[in-house]
């Protein structure tokens, strides 16, 4: 009788087992409801017509047509505005003073909070020193080679 007993659990166990799984299982259906086209485009707000490109919007250029990018050696290559030369950055320092002691003359000048002491042919950083007078200081700035000058004030 306990035989009989286990067995009817068993089975009545499975069978609540398989009926959650069976419920867990069933596809959901959804009703979809079929609109005209016009009624979608008003419900969304959506106007396709300005999304379509006029004739304007076109490129100019043909992105296909033959381009030398080699160099300027070819004639018929189309010549394009000219590049801009590389400048070099205004000078760092500023004009502090001088000192003449003992018939000798020290020119000072500052970049951000640095004292430095400047003569001809030294070199502060990217920049060399070229000539020290009584009214400037020329620089060259060595990475362009271009020349700048201090003047006192």
């Amino acid at each position: 009788m306990m035989d009989k007993r286990r067995i009817a659990i068993t089975v009545g166990a499975v069978v609540l087992v398989a009926g959650v799984v069976a419920g867990r299982e069933r596809p959901t259906l959804e009703l979809i409801e079929a609109r005209p086209a016009a009624a979608q485009v008003a419900d969304d707000g959506i106007d396709l017509q300005k999304l379509r490109r006029g004739e304007g919007a076109l490129p100019h250029t043909d992105p296909f047509a033959r381009r030398n990018f080699g160099g300027e050696n070819h004639a018929s290559a189309p010549r394009g505005p000219a590049a801009a030369k590389p400048a070099a950055p205004q000078l760092p320092f500023q004009y502090f003073g001088r000192l003449t002691e003992n018939g000798k003359t020290e020119v000072f000048v500052m970049r951000g909070e640095e004292l430095i002491t400047v003569a001809d042919g030294k070199t502060i950083g990217e920049y060399r020193v070229d000539k020290v007078d009584e009214k400037s200081i020329a620089f060259t700035y060595l990475p362009l080679k271009t020349k700048q000058k201090l003047d006192f004030q």
